[in-house]
Formats: C-alpha cells, sequence, structure tokens
C-alpha cells in the first residue's frame, strides 16, 4: 500500500487534468497498457513520465539502454501538465548567497550554470524537433508588491551580478507602466533576463513523441505498488505484473509516495497551486488595465503570485498556498486567488475564466533539488524537488541523472548543492500542520510586513 500524503483526490490518476493545456495541445497519443498479469524486462525502469522520467528515458535509449517508463495516469498527468509554463531560472527556495553559505560561492555559480543550461536545453529541443509550444517572453519580471521589498529587489541584483551572467534591469514604477507591467500593489520590478513562456504540455508531447521514437517503451496506467531487490536485481510491482530491472529510477516528484522507496519519506512537502486562465481579451481590454506585455511574472510575496499575457491575449494567474486536497479546499482556494487577482487586475474582475486547476509543486526540508542514488540502494535512483520550476531543471535533471547513472558525468559535475541527499523535516508527520501554521503567518508577513 503507497503512503500518500494527502487525500486521495490528489493522486487520482484516471485523466488528464482539466487545464487549458490539455485542453489546447493535441491529443497525446496512446501508449501501452501494462498486461493484468505476467513479467516484463528492461534494463531501467522509471516510474514517472513526466519531464524528468521523459528526459532521463531519452538519454539512456539513444544510448542503447534498453528503457521502459511506466506512469501511473498519463504523461503529463501530473505536474509536467499542470504548470504555469514558466521556463526558467530557479529550483532552489532560497536565493544564492543563502546557498554560498552552506556550499560556497564556487558551487553556487555551478548550481546557477546548470539552471541556465537547463533553460537553453528546452529551447534547443523546441527548436531541434520542430516543436510549437506557442513560446514568448523575454526571461521574466519580478514585482515589488510593496515599497520596503524593492530594496530587496536591488539586493536580488546583486547576487545575479556575482553568481550569474544573466542580464538585468531594475525598473521603477513609472517605467513599468510604460512597458505595459501596469498591476495593483506594485511598486518596482526587476526584469531577468533569462527564461521565456511556454504552452507545458505542447513541450511534453514532443518530448513524449522522441522517447517512442528512441525506442522507449512507456505503459500508461501503470502504478507501481512496490519493488524488491534480490540478487542484483529489482522486482517492481504493479497489480498482479511483474517488471524485472537492473536499474530503477523514480521520477514522481511531488506525487512521489512516501514509501516508495521509505527514503524518500519525510523528506518532502508538496504543496497545491491553484491556476486559472481567463478568456481571450481584446487589445482594448488590456489597455484598459495597462497589461499588454507578454512578459513573464510574479511579486515579492512569499506566498507568491505567478502570471503572464498567453500569445491568445488569454492571461494566466497562479498562486500558491493549498496544503489539503478536498473540494471544499479547492473551491476557497479558488476565491482566494480570484480576490488577489482582482485585486491586482480590477479592469479584468468581470472578465471570464474559462479553466481552473489544481497541481503540487515540490518542496524539500533542504530548500533545494537532488539528484543521484538513493542512500541505501545500489541501483536505485532519483531527482526530484523542483521548488516549482521544473519545466527546464527538471529536464535538464533528467539528463543529468541518466549521464551519472551510465558514469558520463560524476558527482562534481552534478555539484554540491544538486549533489547531496536532503535531509528529513523534523517531526515529518505534523509536516502539514506545520505548513498550515506557516502559511498563516507568511500570509500576514505578505500583507503587514
Amino acid at each position: 500500500m503507497l503512503k500518500r500524503i494527502y487525500q486521495p483526490a490528489a493522486y487520482q490518476t484516471d485523466t488528464l487534468p482539466d487545464s487549458y493545456w490539455v485542453e489546447s495541445a493535441a491529443p497525446l497519443p496512446d501508449c501501452e497498457k501494462l498486461p493484468i498479469d505476467g513479467a516484463l524486462k528492461t534494463d531501467v525502469a522509471i516510474i514517472g513520465g513526466g519531464y524528468c522520467g521523459l528526459s532521463a528515458a531519452l538519454e539512456l535509449a539513444t544510448s542503447g539502454t534498453n528503457v521502459t517508463v511506466f506512469d501511473a495516469g498519463r504523461s503529463g498527468w501530473g505536474a509536467s501538465g499542470r504548470n504555469g509554463g514558466f521556463c526558467c531560472m530557479g529550483g532552489s527556495g532560497k536565493g544564492y548567497g543563502y546557498l554560498a553559505k552552506r556550499f560556497g560561492v564556487d558551487e553556487t555559480r555551478k548550481f546557477a550554470r546548470i539552471q541556465r543550461d537547463a533553460i537553453e536545453l528546452v529551447d534547443q529541443r523546441l527548436s531541434d524537433w520542430d516543436i510549437d509550444a506557442d513560446r514568448h517572453s523575454d526571461g521574466e519580471v519580478v514585482l515589488a508588491h510593496k515599497p520596503n521589498r524593492v530594496r530587496e529587489l536591488h539586493e536580488e541584483i546583486d547576487e545575479l551580478n556575482h553568481f550569474t551572467d544573466i542580464k538585468s534591469e531594475l525598473l521603477d514604477r513609472d517605467t513599468l507602466v510604460e512597458r505595459g507591467l501596469n498591476a495593483g500593489e506594485t511598486y518596482g520590478g526587476l526584469h531577468v533576463k533569462a527564461g521565456f513562456g511556454l504552452n507545458p504540455m505542447k513541450y511534453l508531447i514532443g518530448l513524449h513523441a522522441q522517447c517512442i521514437k528512441a525506442g522507449v517503451r512507456i505503459f500508461e496506467q501503470a502504478k507501481i505498488d512496490r519493488f524488491d531487490e534480490a540478487d542484483g536485481k529489482y522486482t517492481l510491482h504493479a497489480g498482479a505484473t511483474q517488471i524485472t530491472a537492473d536499474k530503477i529510477i523514480i521520477a514522481t516528484n511531488g506525487y512521489s509516495a512516501e514509501n516508495l522507496p521509505d527514503w524518500i519519506g519525510g523528506k518532502l512537502m508538496p504543496v497545491f497551486s491553484g491556476i486559472f486562465v481567463t478568456r481571450p481579451m481584446s487589445n482594448d481590454e488590456l489597455a484598459a488595465q495597462g497589461w499588454t506585455s507578454d512578459l513573464m511574472a510574479f511579486d515579492s510575496r512569499i506566498l507568491l503570485h505567478y502570471f503572464r499575457k498567453l500569445p491568445d491575449n488569454r492571461f494566466l494567474f497562479g498562486g500558491r498556498g493549498g496544503i489539503t486536497a478536498t473540494p471544499a479546499a479547492f473551491d476557497a482556494g479558488k476565491r482566494d486567488l480570484l480576490s488577489n487577482f482582482n485585486r491586482m487586475f480590477p479592469a479584468w474582475r468581470d472578465v471570464e475564466l474559462t479553466h481552473h486547476w489544481n497541481g503540487l509543486a515540490c518542496l524539500s526540508q533542504s530548500w533545494r533539488p537532488y539528484i543521484g542514488r538513493v542512500p541505501g540502494y545500489r541501483d536505485v535512483w532519483t531527482a526530484l524537488a523542483w521548488h516549482g520550476n521544473g519545466v527546464a531543471l527538471a529536464s535538464q535533471g533528467g539528463k543529468l541523472l541518466a549521464q551519472r547513472m551510465q558514469g558520463a558525468i560524476g558527482n562534481e559535475d552534478l555539484g554540491a548543492v544538486l549533489g547531496t541527499p536532503m535531509d528529513n523535516f523534523p517531526l515529518p508527520k505534523l509536516r502539514r500542520v506545520a505548513r498550515s501554521a506557516a502559511y498563516r503567518y507568511y500570509g500576514l508577513r505578505d500583507r503587514f510586513a
């Protein structure tokens, strides 16, 4: 029995999410279904068919490895089909200065370079595979939601200059308005010129197609219940079906079970993020609010909001905060999200919403991802905890994990930030209770501090 941190509603895998991305992308082609009973053999079994799992599968398959992917739903059912479509820097819940105190300046710069490489990887894939993923935006802009947060933007640009070679620009309130970035509760901005927006499902479908082309077998509705190790081999159990593999990759991120394997238990804190999308708006409607830019944006709140104008003039607005998977909690989250949207974009308060959905962003106790071997196992590997920035980093993380497994790169190439196993939360059974209290505190800080 898989142990989960949330109620069953968070893990319903019967269908793809009811998101704008799924509706606007071509249908995902059908893949294999597991036999009701029987046996399969593979060199590497990958649990999870999102960006990370498929990227690892593609890298291994192109080098001649027999790879099989097992997804409890369909590829893109989890975060890969639910995210906001921000292909950008990120991956840690803390800034570069914080990481440098733990790992040193050089290791922190290496982590920043890997993030930049991750964006370039997705960019190259879209080009090489001729994927029209509705890409737009020259980087992203972070908006100070209080006057005293402008100082933090100055501190952030200093960190960017010290740890990266990314170009950035500070914008005052008047400049934001001139550039079509007019939102309520905004007092300045920082334009970080790295990354772009995209339709994440169109990208995933292209990645999925490349895996099939490379010979990867992908099984859908194939929930792995457990695995055993004996005689140098692993046996994975999916109902009455048994799969024998030399190696296993766990690529389930925020949808991971606490006991697959037990090492994961207590190390992750998935949190819900809600998103809605409006109908397409006219140019006059956009001008009425003063937001005509296609830049990706987010604000300086701890419980941040993220938003962007899509290429067809729809507007996407998302936010963090949920830690309960019930219909009532999802409805309350939607009402809160809509209240924040109306306050920031009052000219659009009567614009129809066409889609709303939720997904899990994966945080870790250590505030950083991990790529490497699962401690205590000879050949069980994982890459996870992208802190809400998995479009780029999960893609790169899967590729790097495959290279590490093959010996093409070593731990020194991953670096200490990504290559150091995560810690456990203190009192892990109380994580949700503690997070609920923390969110109330964060909400007060965002409002009053």
